[in-house]
């Protein structure tokens, strides 16, 4: 291709330049020569002129041949070995652009685009790698319940429970591990709706204060016989905020069940709610074990369930954090979480007022 432009040049430039200075000295040449006579010798010397101009052109042609093949054929060579490359799949390198002119410009632009081309396939096959492992896992967590449940419903059926208290028990093991696997197909289920952006809110502008009390108060319930100790700092900072009830009191359920979760026994959870800058904050404190460096920027990835061995024995499909994200940046809000050392762990929502 490269050879091919060039020779194109070459011709291009011979017969744009060099040809019509051949000819129209010649053309002068034989007009003079007809009306005054022009003798051999002066002739020669005419032609001679001419052949040293057109050697000179055709030099120049070249040189400038070269240029541009040098400025542009090149780097376009160089564009073609590294689109080449991508269509391949090979991503790992590239792409010289350091001068200023359109061709270093155009051969940025391709860089960029190869750059975040790579990010996203790299994103892309972490993120199917970890729908593969909850693939696994879910699996896992699917039998290991329905397991269980088996087992005892048999044992019920052949009649070898006669205790009445070992029978309650029995039945209180199939209901935890029936309620084990609604939670686990209410996850993949929202999940599902959220990939499809099926998800909806239905949003009432609220008080906040009112907002949060029904929101806490079953938490409170919940949690009062529990061996984690919930508190929570009233009153609640008053103002209007336009929400979806429902959906937040998944969040927060989905925060504090977390958070009792892996804080383990006799840690304390603290709810505090302020309002600064026109947006209420709600900040979700534990003093359990701190979350890893290496973790916190993934928290709220889809499928992501951090300490595999942790959450293999915690349970989990690494979906809870990743709807909770979705459902407060629908309200316009923002989640996240940072670690005090020595003190635990913060989940923080915000959530922007409304007049």
């Amino acid at each position: 291709m490269i050879k091919g432009i060039r020779f194109q040049l070459i011709v291009s430039l011979l017969g744009v330049i060099v040809l019509p200075m051949l000819l129209l000295p010649v053309a002068g040449v034989n007009v003079e020569s007809s009306r005054t006579g022009l003798d051999g010798e002066r002739f020669s010397g005419v032609l001679y002129i001419i052949f040293t101009v057109s050697i000179a052109f055709i030099c120049c042609a070249v040189a400038l041949t070269r240029i541009i093949t040098k400025r542009i054929l090149l780097p376009l060579k160089d564009l073609t070995a590294a689109a080449d490359h991508i269509v391949n799949g090979h991503l790992d390198f590239r792409i010289a652009s350091g001068k200023q002119d359109e061709m270093g410009r155009f051969s940025a632009a391709f860089e960029i685009m190869r750059a975040k081309l790579q990010e996203t396939m790299t994103q892309q096959a972490a993120y199917e790698q970890a729908r593969k492992d909850l693939i696994a896992s879910i699996s896992h967590d699917l039998r290991t319940p329905l397991t269980s449940i088996k087992g005892y419903v048999e044992g019920l059926q052949d009649g070898i429970v006669h205790d009445k208290a070992k029978h309650e028990r029995y039945l209180a093991v199939i209901r935890d591990k029936t309620e084990k696997l609604d939670e686990l197909i209410e996850d993949l289920f929202q999940f599902s709706q959220l990939e499809t952006g099926q998800l909806k809110m239905h949003y009432d502008t609220q008080d906040c204060r009112s907002l949060l009390e029904a929101i806490v108060q079953p938490l409170e319930r919940e949690y009062r016989d529990h061996t984690v100790l919930l508190t929570v700092d009233r009153p609640f900072p008053c103002g209007l905020v336009r929400a979806d009830r429902v959906r937040l009191t998944q969040v927060f359920d989905n925060l504090v069940g977390n958070a009792a979760k892996y804080a383990g026994k006799d840690a304390h959870i603290a709810i505090l709610a302020t309002i600064s800058e026109n947006r209420l904050e709600i900040e979700i404190g534990d003093d359990g074990a701190e979350i890893a460096d290496h973790d916190l920027p993934h928290l709220f990835d889809r499928f992501y369930r951090g300490d595999k061995s942790r959450s293999s024995y915690l349970g989990g499909t690494g979906l809870g954090l990743a709807i909770c994200k979705y459902i407060v940046e629908e309200h316009g809000g923002s989640i996240g979480v940072r670690v005090d050392p020595g003190q635990g762990n913060r989940f923080y929502c915000t959530l922007p007022l409304t007049e």
